[in-house]
């Protein structure tokens, strides 16, 4: 098992070093790193030789654009004009070339490993957690859309799906990852289990250990998917009560679409804390699920306070694992 943190190529990631061998000396106690590509790391901060992983860049709303869904659009964006400026063009295949894009980087750095968000949801939809698509649409069409983008690929690189909270996959029904296993044709394929967005499919949970419960719970749903999980994001997110709150009082959205937008990804933040994990019990969950990627996923806005959670979850994981 492969022990990394996650990171970008941002600036205001990879300015938190100095160089390339301060990089090196952040990650001396990892086996590497997964990354996201977001902007141009011109500094040649981050190594190709501690690149492990490269989670793919993601869409929140897409699946009226791919079906071509043109009154579909006009609900979410207000207008087809404005759907296409936000997907900057009006072409569906626009879907299948950006991901193309991330996996010419992925091969660039020499990745075992990408990561797919399959999910999907409304701006609005992120307050209410009630989602118009169903699980079954959302993962056919990625699976769709998945079979594009990796039909020349030789193999070499293993597709992880992720699950999250909104439509599509989220593990709490089994069929559902099953669907999307045999509807993706690409060979070296599995999941990636984020445990953070596990916990929020369910509001009730107000502590680690009950977070623990739940997700042996649903791996004991999930029994024949255990195998193919073949990593794992690990963090916690308790954050039940601020979901049942706005999800009573969703607020009132702006008027323009950028801003809905961003007041949303705002509110994703407030909802999916990526904090350590530290509760007993931790190390016999990873061995259990016994991943190729274990991935120390957190959301840090300094360089200290993400050594400070490093630290944290280093300690709990001393004797567990």
């Amino acid at each position: 098992m492969k022990t990394l943190f996650n990171t970008t190529t941002c600036f205001e990631d990879t300015d938190r070093y100095a160089d390339e061998a301060d990089f090196r000396e952040f990650s001396k106690d990892f086996d590497g790193a997964e990354v996201m590509e977001y902007g141009s790391d011109e500094r040649g901060i981050i190594p190709a030789d501690l690149i492990v992983g490269v989670h793919l860049g993601y869409y929140i709303t897409w699946y009226d654009f791919w079906r071509s869904d043109e009154k579909g659009m006009i609900e979410e964006y207000g207008s087809l004009e404005e759907a296409y400026v936000q997907m900057r063009g009006n072409d569906p295949r626009i879907i299948v070339d950006r991901f193309k894009h991330d996996m010419e980087f992925a091969h660039k750095m020499g990745a075992e490993y990408v990561v797919f968000h399959v999910s999907e949801s409304g701006l609005f939809e992120n307050y209410t957690f009630n989602y118009k698509h169903t699980d079954e649409e959302i993962v056919d069409a990625a699976a769709e859309i998945l079979n594009e983008v990796f039909a020349d690929e030789d193999g070499s690189i293993a597709l992880l799906m992720e699950n999250q909270w909104q439509s599509g996959l989220t593990f709490t029904r089994p069929e559902i990852a099953k669907r999307l296993l045999d509807g993706v044709k690409y060979p070296n394929k599995g999941f990636m289990l984020d445990t953070g967005h596990l916990m929020h499919t369910n509001f009730d949970l107000t502590t680690q250990a009950e977070a623990l419960d739940y997700v042996n719970e649903v791996l004991d749903r999930n029994e024949d998917i255990i195998p193919h999980i073949r990593g794992v994001h690990f963090h916690q997110s308790l954050t039940g009560e601020y979901c049942k709150q706005t999800q009573a009082n969703p607020p009132v959205l702006p008027e323009s679409y950028t801003d809905r937008y961003w007041q949303s990804f705002g509110h994703a933040f407030k909802v999916d804390g990526h904090q350590p994990w530290c509760t007993p019990g931790i190390g016999k969950l990873v061995s259990r699920i016994d991943p190729e990627y274990l991935v120390w996923e957190f959301i840090s806005g300094t360089r200290e306070e993400h050594q400070h959670l490093i630290d944290m979850q280093r300690e709990a994981f001393r004797n567990e694992l």
